[in-house]
Formats: structure tokens, sequence, C-alpha cells
């Protein structure tokens, strides 16, 4: 894979892999023509995206010229109209793999007016993915060879990589839920009823990655606790904690070297004593979507990848019933468990609204309470604030 960001891949990066005699393997192939429209050179291209997306990722580079798998020069491609020829690779990809991969498409230009396409296949954890384009029915994998068809074996360890990768992220998650639980907390945290957000890499746990979290201890703005307007940092044996002040603290977001936030909330309720029995429906909403983003921007500066595990958990909220308009006492149940565990939510797109990646597991919450769904939103998702 070209050593650079897809954004930042310009002709000087291009050169360098002929300067550096690189050559084509596990996580790069050279093509000095874009594929054609014919049957044969879409399931070639097909099948060239799939290895990656099966394997280790990769780019696909298409103008560059190559003698023996190496670079030798730019030579460049010269489509008529580069935009729709994007267009077309894209519907290609998009109808004839299973399940859909992610990638990115590069435009290079370079001296002359010659223009490179690079197409970066990201590793998928959620494969593994066929070529299904007119009865083409087949798994590729790729190694310093180039492509090839996987065997039988190949594809059950390929199903059973994404298998466990799940359960390993469930598994934490559990594990997780039962400490906080009974008070197992990296920092004091104030007792009581407690909002639970975690997102996760999926990548984080089909292998052993180890992400810069440091930077967030010398500049600890930059991992802000949720709901707070100052707070604290400390280093511990997983990574990086950053929590609000008093003691006990009423809220920290947890920075693991391995790519998972963990950012934890405790209701600040009501004094009285009967508002104590009652979930702030508006407030805690509002508070959970206004941070997943600030997890995404944490998220992208340590360098993880999509697609991220987002899950949201109610705990110590036996009792506790919905407050609802003027009247919090209108209608509704009390929660009938100690813990409400929501189910999780892929995100395969950084850019996805918030409120898209909430809602059910805040509708889940409302029907724990009595309720059909939340109040807060209108009949096509969107947040409006209603009780």
């Amino acid at each position: 894979m070209i050593l650079s960001r897809l954004e930042q891949v310009d002709e000087t990066v291009l050169q360098s892999l002929i300067t550096g005699a690189v050559a084509e393997g596990k996580t790069i192939d050279y093509k000095q023509e874009l594929p054609g429209n014919s049957d044969g050179d879409k399931k070639e291209f097909l099948a060239d995206v799939s290895s990656f997306a099966n394997t280790s990722g990769g780019d696909l580079v298409f103008g560059m010229a190559e003698e023996q798998g190496v670079a030798t020069r730019i030579a460049g491609i010269t489509p008529a109209d580069l935009d729709l020829e994007i267009q077309r690779l894209d519907s290609i990809i998009a109808s004839g793999l299973e399940p859909r991969i992610r990638y990115g498409i590069k435009p290079v230009s370079c001296h002359g007016g010659q223009k490179v396409l690079v197409i970066r296949v990201e590793r998928s954890w959620t494969g593994p993915h066929r070529v299904v384009f007119k009865g083409h029915d087949k798994f590729y994998g790729r190694n310093s060879a180039g492509k090839y068809p996987l065997d039988v074996s190949e594809l059950r360890m390929a199903f059973t990589l994404s298998e466990t990768v799940f359960e390993r992220i469930r598994a934490f998650r559990t594990d997780r839920i039962i400490a906080l639980s009974n008070d197992q907390t990296p920092v004091p945290l104030t007792r009581g009823p407690k909002i639970v957000l975690h997102c996760i890499p999926v990548e984080s746990f089909a292998g052993q990655p180890q992400y810069d979290v440091m930077r967030f201890h010398r500049s600890p703005e930059l991992l802000p606790p949720m709901s707070t307007s100052g707070w604290n940092d400390r280093i511990n044996l997983e990574g990086v904690v950053t929590y609000s002040g008093g003691k006990p603290s009423f809220s920290y977001t947890h920075a693991y070297r391995i790519g998972v936030i963990e950012a934890v909330h405790a209701y600040r309720l009501d004094p009285r004593p009967a508002a104590r029995m009652f979930i702030p429906s508006v407030e805690y909403e509002e508070r959970v979507l206004g941070y997943l983003p600030t997890c995404f921007k944490v998220l992208r500066l340590m360098g993880c990848n999509v697609p991220i595990i987002v899950a949201l958990t109610l705990t110590n909220v036996r009792g506790l019933r919905m407050a609802v308009g003027r009247e919090e006492s209108e209608g509704g149940v009390a929660i009938d468990r100690e813990t409400l565990i929501l189910p999780e939510t892929s995100v395969e797109d950084w850019d996805t609204p918030p409120g898209k990646i909430l809602k059910p597991m805040f509708d889940l919450v409302w029907n724990a309470c009595g309720y059909p769904a939340s109040r807060n939103f209108d009949s096509e998702g969107n947040w409006v604030k209603r009780s």
C-alpha cells in the first residue's frame, strides 16, 4: 500500500514508487489501463478489489507502467470524462460485490496533463466478500504473488475470523458493564444511574493494534469528558482517562490504547426525592447525541478506521421512569431491571448523523418505560426536542 493517506497522494508520491522500485505485492497492484466494459474485464476488476478487502487492504494504481511487477513510469490514463469513469467504477463495485466494501478513489494530476487513478480498498472485517457479477460466484484473497481464489479452508477461516471479532467486542462490552455496575471505574465516580457510551473500532479486536493515546495526556483538551466544562487527566495501564473535577467525579472518558472509547456520565438528577425516580429524557438524549461526534473525532485523531461499533448502556436504572412533558408522572412504567444493555450499531461512515445511529437505542429505553418511541424525534428521525 502507498505509504500516504489517500487524500495526500500526488505526483511526488507516485514518483517515489518508481524511484524506490516498489513492486506489486499483497497490498499494491499496478494497471496501465482502466478496466474495459467487457464482462471479463469487469470480473477481473472485481476480483482485484475484493482480494484486497478480504486480505490486508491495498491500492490499485491505474495509469502506472510496470516491468516484472516493478513500477517504471507514469503512463497515465486517457478517459474522455474522468468523472464519468469514476462513476462507472463505483457502479461496478456496488453491484458486483457482496457484501459491500469500503474504498476511496483519488484522481491524481501529473506533469504533462497525465492522469492516474488510485483506488484504495480498506481491509474488511465484515467479509469475506465475493464477486457476484454475471454468475461469477467466487471469493478471492491476495498474497505477494497477487490475487487467487480462496479455498474451502481459507473461507472457513475468514468467516470464523469475522464471527470471532464480534464475539470479542461483545465480551469486552459485557466485562466493562459488569465492572461499572460494581463501581470498578478508572476514577472514583458518583454512585447511581449512569450513561455508558462505547465506541469500538472493529479493527481493535481483529488484531493487536496499539494507538498513540499519549497525545491526549499532552493535550487533554482533545479528550473532553461528556458534559463537562473543566477536567483533569491521568495515564493508566489501558490508556488515558480524562475526568470531571470533584471527588467523586460525575463523568469520565477513557481512551484505550487498543482504540476503544468509553464515556461514562452519572445522572445529575434533581435533588428532590421524587425527581430521583425519573430519567430526564431530553437532557440525557441531547447529551449523548452531542457527545458521539466528539468520540468519532477522537478515534480519527488516533488513526482508527470504520466500521465502528456504537453501544449505549444505562446502569442502575431499576425503578426509574421517563420524565415526559411538564408532568413527570404522566403515564409510563418503571424500568424493571438494573441495567439496560441496548443492541449495538455498526457505523460504516464517519459522517453518519448521530440521530440515525442513536434513535433506535433511545426508542428502546422509552419502550422499557412503557412508550412506543422517543418523543424527541420527528417521523423522519430528526431531533426535535418535543418533550
